[in-house]
C-alpha cells in the first residue's frame, strides 16, 4: 500500500478482488485535496506477446468509451486517468459515496414499490443515454447501481463494456459477459442485445420488492417466463405487465428500447401519484 501507482496515486484501502484483479480506494497526490479515487486494477490472463497487445488496444478503446460516457452525465462514474503498469493496467475513477443496491436491501429490508418505480425510472433514463451511443452494459444487478449519498440519486458502475479487456484473448464477439439470473439467455449465449440490459433491470427490480436472488424464482417449462405475479397479489397491475414485459425470454416479445419502457413506466407513476392523492383525500389529510 505504500508504493505509489504511476508516481501519482497512493493506494489506500482494498474493496474488492476478483479473477480480473483488484480495486481499491487511492488518493491523487498531485492534487492539493489528496482527492479519493477508485483504482482498478486489471490482469491480462496471457504470456503471449500477441494476444497481450491486442488485450491492451481493446483496453485502451474501453477507456475511450468510459471517457466519452461519463463526459456526458453525471450518474456514471468519471474516469479521471488510465495507465499501464508492470504489465497491468489500470482504471481511475471518481469515487461515488453511498451504497448499492444490495446493500440497501440488506439494511432496509425490501423496498415499496414507488421507490422501486424511481429508480427503475432514474436508470432507464442512464440506459437510454448509453444505448443511444451503441453501448451495452451487460452486468445490471443490485450490486452494480449505487445510491449517491450526496442527492440520493442512482449511480451506474462497473461497465461490462471494459470487461471485455479481461479475456484470454478471445473475441468480443464470443465472451460471455454479465451475472448468472441477471442475464437473458441471448447473453449467456454470447449475444447480449439492447434489451438485455432492460431484462437484467427488471430482474434487479425484482431483488428489491422480494429480497429474493434470481436463482430463488421458478420458471414455467414451457415458456421459460418468471414465475413471480403471484407473490404480489396487490401489486399494481400496470408496474406487474411493466415488468412481465422487460422479463420476457424472447428479445421481440420485450420492450423495443430503454425509452419505451421508461414512457409506461412513466404513466404507471402518474397513475400512482394520483391513486395516492385520491387516498389522501378520503382521509382528509391535505397532499403534499
Amino acid at each position: 500500500m505504500n508504493k505509489l501507482l504511476n508516481n501519482r496515486y497512493q493506494m489506500t484501502a482494498p474493496l474488492g478482488k476478483g479473477g480480473f484483479g483488484i480495486t481499491f480506494m487511492a488518493e491523487d497526490t498531485f492534487l492539493p485535496s489528496r482527492r479519493p479515487c477508485v483504482i482498478k486494477q486489471l490482469r491480462p490472463a496471457t504470456q503471449n506477446p500477441e494476444v497481450y497487445e491486442e488485450i491492451k488496444r481493446r483496453f485502451e478503446r474501453e477507456a475511450a468509451i468510459l471517457e466519452d460516457l461519463s463526459n456526458g452525465t453525471n450518474f456514471i462514474p468519471k474516469l479521471y486517468a488510465y495507465f499501464t503498469e508492470d504489465n497491468k493496467f489500470y482504471l481511475v475513477q471518481e469515487l461515488i459515496e453511498g451504497i448499492n443496491l444490495e446493500q440497501k436491501v440488506r439494511k432496509e429490508g425490501v423496498l415499496p414499490p414507488s421507490e422501486v418505480v424511481q429508480i427503475l425510472i432514474d436508470v432507464l433514463g442512464i440506459l437510454e443515454y448509453i444505448h443511444k451511443k451503441g453501448i451495452i452494459h451487460r452486468d445490471i444487478k443490485p450490486p452494480n447501481i449505487m445510491i449517491r449519498q450526496a442527492d440520493r440519486k442512482p449511480v451506474l458502475i462497473d461497465f461490462g463494456a471494459v470487461k471485455e479487456v479481461l479475456g484470454h484473448g478471445t473475441s468480443a464477439a464470443s465472451m460471455v459477459i454479465g451475472s448468472l439470473g441477471y442475464m437473458p439467455m441471448e447473453q449467456g449465449m454470447g449475444r447480449p442485445i439492447f434489451s438485455s440490459d432492460l431484462y437484467s433491470l427488471a430482474m434487479t427490480a425484482l431483488h428489491l420488492l422480494t429480497g429474493r436472488e434470481p436463482q430463488d424464482f421458478n420458471s414455467d417449462p414451457q415458456s421459460g417466463k418468471i414465475l413471480w405475479r403471484d407473490q404480489f397479489p396487490d401489486l399494481s397491475s400496470s408496474l406487474v405487465e411493466t415488468l412481465d414485459k422487460a422479463l420476457e425470454p424472447y428479445p421481440r416479445d420485450r420492450f423495443a428500447s430503454a425509452e419505451a419502457m421508461l414512457s409506461s413506466l412513466g404513466d404507471l407513476q402518474l397513475d400512482m401519484l394520483t391513486d395516492q392523492m385520491k387516498r389522501l383525500r378520503r382521509r382528509g389529510t391535505p397532499p403534499t
